[in-house]
């Protein structure tokens, strides 16, 4: 686990994980857990279930993706569920959106409108399935999209699933160069919308909500996927878009629930992940995971830890022109990819922190 291969054995590789895939069997071996040890590129991730006393029976409502393909692509996703049927919302998003938005990133100069039009799809499929309780649940949704031909990173996102880019600092460190801004009710423009659309954003001891008169939820977040009451107040589905051009100094992307980010600030995390060698990316997102679990343990005094999930990717750097690594890249997505799946332990407690 975390080993790159000299000559990896599949050019394409996707890795992926939520609660529902731990169910999945492959030639009849239940899917448990992720390796990147095929993966023609270095990554880590670790997802850890919360803890909610007054729910202890809820599911891992994170899911994550990753996708590579070896001198020209990388991808890392990370989709958190809120609400009743959350799991099932992050499910979907993740096995629906993130293809879309790859193939618009890689295909196109200028991406924007091609993945602004495949988050609202998504967001209008999630809200007309009724099996998948969107009315009252939905996800936050992070992409962020590798195009190696292009030497950019671009990133896409609703909610407060955060982006992260991992640069040298000069020194033998890492620093941190947020990518992503929560998407929370409490900003002027973010207000102004809501209040536009008929709602209004009240303060409830902890945060700022959206609400609605009727409403039979206030949701903490002011875009998100799904979420169908909270839209009709606000709420939206369309996402902050940003590009950057990655130089020598950029090294890796860095991409979390907020399980990690509202108890770790970018440069703890940046600092964790520095004491890891890039082939130990796995046991980098896991020390930065654990690390999570335990400061939200000290902070509740174990009553409450938010699921808690990280992906970590090293960025590949170009190795052909530009126009034979677009036609490669599109034709592998186009074709089938080996896949893993399984959150890492989706289906576990967390463990105990350290006395």
């Amino acid at each position: 686990v975390g080993r790159k291969a000299a000559e990896p054995a599949n050019p394409a590789y996707w890795a992926g994980g939520s609660i529902l895939d731990a169910s999945r069997r492959v030639n009849g071996e239940k899917r448990v857990s992720a390796s990147s040890s095929d993966a023609p590129a270095y990554f880590g991730v670790a997802c850890r279930k919360g803890l909610k006393k007054q729910c202890l029976q809820q599911p891992n409502q994170d899911s994550w993706c990753a996708r590579f393909a070896a001198g020209k692509l990388g991808v890392v996703a990370i989709f958190d569920g809120h609400g009743e049927k959350g799991h099932l919302a992050s499910h979907f998003a993740k096995e629906t959106l993130t293809k879309g938005v790859t193939s618009a990133v890689v295909s196109r100069e200028d991406p924007s409108p091609d993945v602004q039009h495949w988050y609202s799809q998504v967001h209008r499929a999630l809200c007309k399935a009724p099996e998948l309780g969107a009315q009252l649940s939905g996800t936050t949704a992070t992409i962020a999209v590798h195009d190696v031909a292009r030497e950019r990173l671009v990133v896409s996102h609703v909610g407060d699933s955060g982006a992260v880019l991992l640069r040298h600092d000069g020194a033998g460190g890492l620093a941190a160069r947020c990518l992503t801004r929560d998407h929370v009710p409490e900003l002027a423009e973010e207000r102004a919308r809501i209040e536009k659309a008929g709602g209004s954003v009240v303060f409830d001891g902890c945060c700022h909500r959206v609400t609605q008169v009727g409403a039979g939820s206030a949701l903490n977040m002011s875009r998100s996927l799904g979420d169908a009451s909270a839209h009709e107040a606000g709420v939206s589905a369309e996402p902050d878009i940003r590009q950057t051009l990655l130089g020598p100094e950029d090294m890796a992307v860095l991409v979390a629930s907020d399980g990690i980010w509202q108890v770790i600030t970018p440069q703890q995390a940046a600092g964790i992940v520095a004491r890891f060698p890039a082939d130990s990316a796995m046991e980098a997102a896991g020390a930065l995971a654990d690390e999570a679990v335990r400061r939200w343990f000290a902070r509740s005094q174990g009553q409450v830890i938010d699921d808690v999930t990280v992906v970590i990717a090293y960025l590949a750097r170009r190795s052909r022109a530009p126009s034979e690594d677009l036609a490669s890249t599109m034709s592998l997505l186009s074709s089938p990819c080996s896949e893993v799946s399984g959150p890492s332990d989706g289906t576990s407690a967390p463990p105990t922190p350290a006395a």
